[in-house]
């Protein structure tokens, strides 16, 4: 639960499909299919509204997915890997789940309550594309994921930075990460403590202590 997620997450955002950015409409074709799966209308209005609480201003048409899911290659038989850009937004998932299940860390309400709305999509049976579709099962996830993530990506980021100074009070400390008591007012100590640090390191390499060098006088 406590180990160190990778920190791709947070390295260069992978895009999504463009068409997903596109204004409904704009696209004259009407896909309504994911590989051999019919987006149902209704699970897509379904869907929508899920967006919309998570404050995307435009809805998503089926055909904008079924064309997404295309330009990810789910057509190819032999893709069942999720292309990158889907894995790394699960990853963010998994950042945000252990977020909310470490019981020490306290996030802002905010957080709480759009993570949840998050992770309650990820984890119900009704879902817009089923896992089992090759390649893309998880498009709609990835979705969800990458409209909340404004919201989230902040406080993901402190919770990572919590992590880190808790590994280093613990080893400071001789002790495993979880057996040290370590709330996130401490954390806010400890970060407030090591920013007044790398600013006196940072003031004493661009100033030496030592005086400076005494100039050459003449005797008259």
């Amino acid at each position: 639960m406590y180990a160190t997620l990778d920190s791709t997450a947070f390295d260069g955002r992978l895009p999504l499909p463009q068409v997903l950015d596109q204004s409904p409409g704009s696209n004259p074709h009407r896909r309504n299919h994911v590989n051999d799966f019919v987006l149902l209308p209704r699970e897509v209005e379904r869907f929508n509204q899920l967006l919309a609480r998570l404050g995307r201003t435009q809805p998503l048409e089926a055909d904008q997915l079924a064309t997404a899911a295309r330009s990810l290659g789910s057509n190819a038989s032999s893709n069942t890997a999720p292309s990158a850009c889907i894995r790394q937004r699960l990853q963010q998932a998994r950042l945000v789940e252990q977020m909310l299940q470490d019981d020490d860390w306290e996030p802002v309400a905010e957080a709480v309550s759009c993570a949840r709305c998050v992770l309650g999509y990820l984890h119900e049976n009704r879902q817009l594309i089923p896992d089992s579709v090759p390649g893309v099962g998880q498009l709609d996830q990835a979705i969800v994921i990458d409209t909340a993530w404004p919201q989230l990506a902040g406080e993901v980021a402190n919770f990572l930075d919590y992590q880190r100074l808790r590994r280093i009070e613990a080893e400071r400390q001789g002790r495993d990460y979880t057996e040290i008591a370590f709330s996130r007012s401490l954390w806010l100590e400890l970060r407030e403590i090591e920013a007044r640090l790398h600013e006196h390191q940072r003031r004493v390499r661009e100033n030496s202590y030592a005086p400076e060098p005494m100039r050459y006088f003449r005797v008259h």
